[in-house]
């Protein structure tokens, strides 16, 4: 028993195992779910990491490891290894074990009731179990794995005694969720009589914790005629989990028409809508799942049986939020509002107060009101904590709209932290939800300049979004990773997200706004920069006209990132009515900006480094080098040019331009174009100057502020490339 003895491995150790072992990077999400199942076993965790693989369930992809879909099964090596573990144990030790993995988790005194006097106190000094601290005092296995083998183990008879005696013990069904799972599972497992109202509730309970093989496996067995379309609608979600579009819109088929329950019509319902963006369909589809649920509320106030007053009431209000979240999908969040902020004060159903909080919160964040919405946030995270297992199916819809608040009210640290906590408990929801965050993530980085971080951050992303993409960001992702590409001069990883950006167009699927801006900025170097920049200026006052406040402020910094100071008072007069610190921001560069105020760009500059944002910091460096030379003031010159040269370094550690990659020297002026030419016929800063009749420091300041233009940092990456014309204008 020596090795149960050993002190698990936290989730960082557990990371830099699962790499050693793989021989390559592993995604966070996929490393949490590791250390949680194998409990920080490292002789567990390198058998599931084998088994795991040999499933195709942890696949590599773009150079970093990640899970496709749940961990299932046990290899017959993991068995040998855990049976030769249990033998070690006294008879009476291995059927407190046995009772434990096959009833947790069960309250203490049930334990205790069921076994000898002293088994729970040294299963639990030997770490075979621990001991909650709730009220019940929970008991669980402290190795999931070890539970699972166990399982497999006990003979169907002897499972179905200890069952008997655990239910005559506890004398009702168990409370906990994860309680409810087993209890419904076992029943099933042992051929016991389990109530179909019961399965139902495990069904919707798994799909609410991210187990769509649960419900796969356990739906089949509801017989209840009345009970049967409220199942088809939790396999149809159990598919849409695992990516199987087409067998959850099959599976999904003619339940609104049919179904005589509000609730089953409720969940039917949202779950059209959800399904509706992942077919691509658009924001139409939305407002048609809730004109479909209107229909069948109306159907059902016609019918013999009749619906109760109070449940057509709160159908009529959950459809008309639908059609108020279509109306949002289409960008008209001013529009929707006030209504939501109605039904947030007024209304006393707790389901539908959440729902329109939520939605009122995504209005506020994208109408320049973060900080706002972040309030309202804090509201609607408490109910989710407090109202029990229904509010779940909220969680991930609530989770997006508070990462978007964050993102706009420019909170970097606060949601680093937060996603971080979230992917260190280690939900089953990061199988599903993973590419989400890893592209919130990713975006931040983007934010912050931290490019060479960004990029292969995305790239995971794009990869784990194309296994599962619940909240269709796909093309967001690959939107960024092509910008990213681009800022780093990676050509080739930039033309091939772009290209698979414009395939998605073409299918008909509906990016962000933001999204459009970075897929525009990416294909600058074949466009042109003034192409783009007239795109992002298009993409700009579509923006506008959606009140969109946060999108439009995002889009005008790419304009000026690529070199158009012309937007300054734009960008002001949209920052003013902002808030947030991205707002604050670029409201204080849109002034510096209008007024040519070097120093105050200097200072902004500063101040952006110091919090971390580099690429921002660069951005400022290279607005105030540039008004310093409108000025002719060699000596401030200088200093702009240090600053630059320091801001640059920094960006360094994004990573070099891929050899034989060629910058876009359009993005320079005439004279920085001539400048460029004699670099790449060999020509010598001092032999430049007498070329054109310049000063060196004139030329060396030329340069660095070329270098920022481009994205690079040496002048050997101006030389790469062609003749020395190529994309000159």
């Amino acid at each position: 028993m020596d090795r149960f003895d050993l002190h698990p491995l936290n989730e960082q150790e557990v990371n830099q195992l699962c790499a050693q072992a793989l021989d390559g990077p592993v995604v966070q999400g996929a490393s949490a779910l590791l250390c949680k199942y194998s409990g920080g076993n490292p002789m567990f965790l390198l058998e599931l990491i084998d088994h795991a693989k040999s499933l195709g369930q942890l696949v590599c992809r773009n150079d970093a490891w990640m899970l496709s879909g749940e961990l299932r099964g046990t290899s017959v090596r993991l068995m040998d290894l855990v049976r030769n573990q249990i033998l070690l144990l006294g008879p009476e030790l291995r059927e407190t074990l046995e009772t434990v993995a096959l009833a947790e988790p069960v309250p203490l005194n049930v334990v205790q009731q069921a076994s000898y006097s002293n088994a729970v106190d040294e299963l639990q000094e030997l770490h075979f179990i621990e001991i909650a601290s709730d009220p019940a005092r929970h008991v669980r296995l402290a190795q999931p794995l070890v539970g699972e083998v166990i399982r497999q183990l006990v003979p169907t008879a002897h499972s179905m005694t200890i069952r008997r005696r655990i239910v005559d013990l506890m004398g009702a069904k168990p409370q906990t969720m994860d309680g409810l799972l087993r209890y419904v599972s076992w029943g099933l497992e042992s051929g016991t009589k389990v109530p179909d109202a019961d399965i139902l509730e495990a069904t919707q309970l798994a799909n609410r914790l991210f187990i769509p093989s649960y419900v796969e496996r356990v739906a089949s067995a509801i017989k209840d005629p009345s009970l049967r379309l409220a199942a088809q609608v939790e396999v149809a979600r159990a598919k849409w989990y695992r990516g199987d579009i087409r067998g959850s819109v099959s599976s999904l088929a003619g339940v609104v028409d049919r179904t005589s329950d509000p609730r089953t019509l409720r969940h039917a319902s949202m779950l059209a809508a959800q399904l509706a963006g992942r077919q691509g369909v658009g924001p139409n589809a939305i407002k048609q799942a809730a004109y479909e649920w209107e229909a069948a509320l109306a159907r059902l106030a016609e019918a013999p049986q009749g619906i109760d007053p109070a449940e057509l009431e709160r159908g009529k209000l959950g459809s008309r939020l639908l059609s108020l979240q279509g109306l949002q999908a289409e960008g008209h969040y001013v529009e929707t509002e006030r209504e939501l902020r109605q039904i947030w004060n007024e209304t006393d159903d707790d389901e539908s107060r959440l729902v329109a909080g939520a939605l009122l919160a995504e209005a506020m964040a994208v109408t320049g009101r973060p900080v706002s919405a972040l309030q309202i946030l804090m509201s609607i995270q408490e109910m989710v904590a407090t109202n029990g297992d229904w509010s779940l199916q909220y969680a991930g819809f609530v989770m997006r709209c508070y990462i978007l608040a964050l993102q706009q009210a420019g909170e970097f640290d606060v949601l680093d932290a937060f996603l971080r906590n979230h992917v260190s408990q280690g939900p089953n929801s990061l199988i599903y939800s993973g590419g989400m965050l890893h592209l919130a993530a990713g975006l931040v980085d983007l934010r912050r300049g931290d490019l060479g971080v960004a990029l292969p951050r995305l790239r995971q992303a794009v990869s784990m979004l194309r296994v599962s993409d619940m909240g269709s960001d796909l093309p967001d992702a690959v939107a960024a990773a092509a910008y990213a590409a681009s800022v780093l001069k990676r050509r080739d990883t930039a033309a091939s997200y772009s290209s698979e950006y414009d395939a998605m167009i073409r299918d008909g699927v509906h990016p962000s706004l933001l999204a459009q801006g970075h897929a525009a900025v990416a294909r600058a170097e074949q466009t042109g920069s003034q192409v783009a920049i007239a795109r992002l200026m298009s993409l700009a006052d579509s923006a506008a006209a959606d009140g969109a406040i946060g999108a439009e402020i995002d889009i005008l910094m790419l304009v000026l990132r690529l070199g158009d100071p012309s937007v300054s008072r734009r960008l002001t007069a949209v920052a003013e009515g902002s808030e947030g610190r991205t707002a604050e921001f670029a409201l204080s560069v849109g002034l510096a900006l209008t007024h040519k105020d070097a120093d105050r760009l200097i200072e902004l500059s500063e101040s952006a480094s110091r919090e971390g944002l580099e690429l921002a910091a660069a951005d400022c460096a290279v607005h105030a080098l540039r008004i310093l030379e409108s000025r002719g003031d060699k000596a401030r010159q200088l200093e702009g040019q240090r600053l630059l040269k320091r801001r640059t370094a920094a960006l360094d550690k994004a990573g070099p331009a891929n050899e034989g990659s060629s910058p876009d020297l359009q993005k320079l002026t005439r004279r920085e174009q001539e400048i460029a030419t004699l670099v790449r016929s060999g020509s010598s800063n001092k032999d430049i100057a007498v070329s054109l009749g310049l000063s060196l420091r004139t030329v060396e300041g030329h340069l660095y502020r070329m270098f920022a233009k481009l994205g690079i940092s040496h002048r050997e990456d101006l030389m790469n490339g062609a003749d020395g014309t190529e994309n000159l204008g």
